[in-house]
């Protein structure tokens, strides 16, 4: 007979099993509340990119107002500054060397209202260098530096000049400028369905040449690469530097960049002669308008479109539309010259 005074208890305990299982709910809990956060904030940090980049086209516009038509020049060597006898200031109103006023920034610095907050807008959220000029020791990936680069990486403005969040469609927008050449001035191309080549006209030097304004792209976010595969992953190439000036897939008949389409097991990335293995990377013609791999191959040293904060690149037309991209969206290369009548277009040096 039981004790009344002393009945018998059973301490309640969870089981290993119930330990696991709950262990279990709360990771994935965990999971699902980080992955909604920080698609939250990209999706903002992207709303914000965009927004950014409505303002530069303003800039961009405004620029062309001012001289007759002429487009923003994308690039302008320091002998052909010479030649030309222009000179640039920056924001305190002091002449700027020469070396720095080479890409488009600081030509368009003076139509935004605040350049270091618009184009370097990236750097200060991830808090990896201080706003005025100086550059991050290194690119991510470590590309060569161009030759006309190597004055300008340690005189002030070179962040603003050298590191944008995004890059001009210099080539075929406002035109590269190398000892007062434009690059591909006479270049030859045949139009599509058409038995006379034509020479010249690639590039859109004029607000009112452009003939297919929404779909032009002008600026685009943008890195410096070195030869190799990357992969996009989560936040990947969030904090990665930018580039002032990004060129299409194909380069003329070089192939620059497009989705890896092979084995990424057991690559060496730049090997080969310096990526001379991803010749396969792209095949315009098959490819255009759709494959995304998530995996970017990257022939040469240069720069290319960067997928940040979404996975995708942020597009500003000549028309101010903006939105994102991905890379198989961006192989079309009617996005990149106003002449081009075929995804596949291509042209003569």
């Amino acid at each position: 007979m039981r004790n009344r005074l002393h009945p018998t208890t059973r301490r309640a305990a969870f089981t290993i099993v119930e330990l696991l299982v709950t262990v279990g709910i709360i990771a994935l809990l965990t999971g699902i509340i980080v992955a909604g956060v920080r698609s939250a904030l990209g999706t903002a940090r992207k709303t914000k990119e965009l927004n950014l980049m409505r303002g530069v086209h303003a800039a961009w516009t405004q620029y062309a107002n001012t001289y007759e038509e002429q487009l923003l020049p994308g690039f302008i060597d320091e002998p052909t500054q010479a030649a030309w006898r222009v000179t640039y200031r920056n924001v305190s109103g002091g002449q700027l060397p020469t070396s720095v006023s080479q890409t488009y920034p600081w030509r368009l610095a003076r139509f935004l209202d605040d350049p270091y907050g618009t184009l370097l807008a990236y750097r200060a959220e991830e808090g990896s260098v201080e706003r005025q000029s100086d550059l991050p020791e290194d690119w991510v990936g470590e590309p060569a530096i161009p030759g006309w680069m190597s004055n300008a990486v340690t005189v002030g403005g070179s962040g603003l000049a050298l590191q944008p969040a995004f890059g001009y469609n210099a080539f075929y927008v406002g035109g590269w400028w190398e000892n007062s050449t434009m690059a591909f001035e006479n270049a030859a191309w045949t139009p599509q369905g058409g038995t006379a080549a034509r020479n010249g006209g690639l590039t859109a030097t004029r607000l009112s040449h452009i003939s297919r304004t929404g779909e032009l792209g002008i600026f685009f976010s943008s890195t410096l690469r070195a030869p190799g595969t990357y992969r996009d992953t989560t936040s990947g190439e969030d904090s990665l530097p930018g580039s002032a000036w990004v060129v299409p897939p194909m380069l003329a008949q070089q192939v620059v960049w497009g989705p890896f389409m092979g084995n990424m097991q057991g690559l060496d990335v730049g090997a080969a002669g310096g990526g001379a293995w991803l010749a396969p990377v792209l095949a315009p013609a098959a490819q255009s308008g759709g494959t995304d791999t998530g995996v970017l191959g990257v022939n040469v040293n240069q720069s290319v479109p960067l997928r940040r904060y979404n996975g995708k690149t942020a597009v500003l037309r000549a028309d101010g539309s903006v939105g994102s991209s991905s890379i198989g969206e961006l192989l079309d290369m009617r996005t990149w010259i106003d002449a081009a009548d075929t995804a596949d277009f291509s042209h003569q040096n």
